[in-house]
């Protein structure tokens, strides 16, 4: 299997978890984010290598999530909705020169 076959897949099943978990049908998702319906259709069945930037930010907008959890280089999109989630730990960083 090639490479992109394995993320558009992985592309594929993130954007119908996504519109499944909003309760949405592909035709729902294809209004809200105001996108062709065969679009919604051909991203979730892996016919489309990858969605192009102008439909990628729509749909992330949509879902209301970044573009980096859509294309899924975050896998946890409630951490990335989240960045506390994310802060290193060990408390808060003190400021230069502030009293101990």
């Amino acid at each position: 299997m090639l490479l992109a076959e394995v993320r558009m897949n992985a592309f594929s099943k993130r954007l119908q978890h996504l519109r499944e978990k909003k309760g949405w049908t592909p035709q729902e998702l294809a209004t809200r984010a105001q996108v062709p319906y065969m679009t919604i259709w051909r991203l979730e069945r892996g016919e489309h290598d990858y969605p192009r930037v102008d439909i990628a930010k729509k749909l992330a907008r949509t879902f209301g999530v970044s573009q980096s959890v859509l294309l899924g280089l975050y896998e946890d999109d409630e951490n990335e909705q989240n960045p506390a989630a994310r802060a290193p730990r060990g408390g808060q960083r003190k400021r230069a020169g502030a009293a101990r």
